[in-house]
């Protein structure tokens, strides 16, 4: 039987943390928002792939738009736009006076150059993808045009974008976060990635850089002169913090903020100046097979294999009951997610051994699955930091040995795991997607997606894919999506581990949160950073 977790506020705030009409937010203070995982150190909208890194990247940029807790698009930079009515024009219109942090006032300029570096041909990022649809995009990438008509500066603060087609996620596509012109546009795209800017940013957001210690911290300042005024606090931290200390930490008041593990719940709870928050989050943890690798290609092994792995006893044991087991690429938090036609794949070893052996695989003198001379025998990538994650890995090592499959667990720092993945340099691995407000699931699916790790080349999902982008009718797009998740479900180029459900432990000292936090968690993923203050 599928579990359904209800998503509620645990633990409800006393009087004294509830924001009431006499309370006046006051400055001054450091903020530390603890995280498990060290930033890679790439600063850059347009060029980041771990969200790690996109927690400075929130706060130190502002895009054209932002997305508020109920997930719906509002003004940041643009203070308004215009949608054409058949869809394929919007015209953006920017605040006057919005200046980055080095003085220099940002323009549409600064719009078109971060868009059209998405497009270069020099690019080496992965989000072509999703402005490929734009006028001009396909030849300015191929090198056959030396512009986009589909990025139209009108003046300092108006540009407009064409698309040749429609495209249903345009508008929550534009809030990446804008780059200054002035300093980047002198060096070639395809060095940007080696860029010190990347290490020390400069955007218009609401903090400035000022260092990044390995393995320590990133510190940021509040930018006095932010457009849509100062942050509240002085001084912003994000604070490396190893998973098994993290009681220690909000115990002794050395972070204000953190996702805390399933397994540290009733300890963190029983701290009467921390509150906790459960909350479904737009994310879902996974297990990648390598479909590029023979032993991977047929269906049936990837089915039996997930079968064969009691997903059930990972969420309720591990994660003691913290996650929703997942069976396809759309969260429940997802307008577009629907378990009709669903396949649950329960447990059921019996069912995972029939299906191995009708893909020709049978037992060897070891006990270890052959066929065709090959032993089903693999390495499982798993990126080090998770107590869970590890705990996991050593279930599946030994569910899949009652199988006759042999597991060998490869435990790996989460940058070098990425970059292993990134070069195709594995058997399984295991990692989480974080996913953007619209469930567009072509920058991770598609077959020309560079964030298709698995190798999934299916011309079915693919046609879905790019039906989905083009219907603007909510409804018809979620059958759409519903049709394309019951394919996935079926070919499993990926295990589906669970569903996000993130506790976040905040410091009661902390003011202006959300009390009633949705996928965002209370401090609405990082927006309210700026707003929040600090009680002494």
């Amino acid at each position: 039987m599928k579990k359904r977790l209800v998503i509620v506020l645990l633990l409800v705030l006393s009087l004294s943390v509830l924001v009431s009409a006499q309370e006046v937010p006051v400055q001054g203070g450091t903020f530390r928002y603890g995280t498990t995982i060290n930033p890679r150190g790439m600063f850059n909208p347009v060029l980041y792939t771990e969200s790690y890194d996109a927690y400075i990247i929130d706060v130190v940029y502002d895009g054209l738009i932002e997305v508020d807790a109920n997930l719906q698009p509002q003004p940041k930079v643009a203070k308004s736009w215009e949608i054409s009515e058949d869809g394929m024009e919007i015209t953006f219109y920017l605040h006057e006076g919005i200046k980055f942090h080095d003085g220099v006032e940002l323009t549409a300029k600064d719009v078109a150059y971060t868009y059209m570096t998405i497009l270069h041909p020099e690019y080496t990022g992965v989000r072509y993808g999703n402005f490929n649809m734009l006028e001009g995009a396909q030849e300015y990438k191929e090198g056959t045009a030396d512009t986009v008509p589909g990025i139209e500066v009108i003046d300092d603060y108006t540009i407009r974008f064409k698309t040749i087609r429609p495209h249903a996620p345009l508008l929550v596509s534009f809030g990446y976060g804008i780059l200054p012109s002035h300093l980047l546009a002198d060096i070639p795209v395809g060095e940007l990635e080696t860029a010190d800017f990347n290490l020390n940013p400069i955007g218009s957001g609401p903090f400035k850089f000022v260092e990044f210690l390995t393995d320590q911290h990133v510190t940021l300042e509040a930018n006095e002169d932010y457009f849509f005024g100062r942050p509240n606090i002085d001084t912003l931290v994000f604070q490396k913090v190893s998973q098994d200390t993290i009681p220690i930490f909000l115990q002794q008041n050395r972070i204000d903020f953190i996702e805390i593990a399933p397994d540290q719940f009733l300890q963190v709870s029983e701290m009467d100046h921390i509150d906790l928050y459960v909350y479904e989050a737009l994310s879902y943890s996974y297990i990648a097979f390598n479909m590029r690798q023979a032993r991977f290609d047929d269906a049936r092994v990837r089915q039996a294999i997930t079968h064969g792995f009691d997903r059930e006893l990972y969420v309720d044991l591990i994660r003691e009951g913290f996650g929703i087991v997942a069976n396809a690429p759309m969260p429940q938090a997802s307008w577009a997610y629907t378990d009709e036609g669903i396949n649950p794949y329960p447990y059921d070893p019996e069912l995972a051994a029939q299906l191995l052996a009708e893909a020709g695989w049978k037992p060897g003198a070891d006990g270890i699955l052959e066929k065709d001379g090959e032993k089903l025998e693999f390495e499982f990538l798993v990126p080090e930091g998770s107590r869970l994650t590890e705990q996991m890995a050593l279930l599946f090592q030994q569910n899949m040995e009652d199988l006759g499959i042999k597991v060998n667990l490869m435990f790996m720092e989460f940058s070098a795991a990425v970059d292993r993945v990134d070069a195709r340099e594995f058997d399984t691995f295991t990692m989480s997607w974080s996913l953007a407000v619209d469930p567009d699931p072509y920058g991770i699916w598609h077959s020309t997606s560079l964030w298709n790790d698995p190798g999934f080349f299916n011309d079915e999902s693919d046609r879905l894919i790019e039906q989905g982008r083009l219907e603007t009718d909510i409804e018809k797009r979620k059958e759409i999506y519903a049709e394309w998740q019951r394919l996935i479900n079926y070919e499993l180029p990926t295990m589906f581990l669970n569903y996000g459900v993130s506790i976040g432990a905040i410091n009661e000292r902390v003011k202006g949160i959300d009390a009633d936090p949705g996928p965002y968690g209370p401090l609405v993923g990082r927006q309210l950073l700026t707003t929040i203050w600090l009680e002494d």
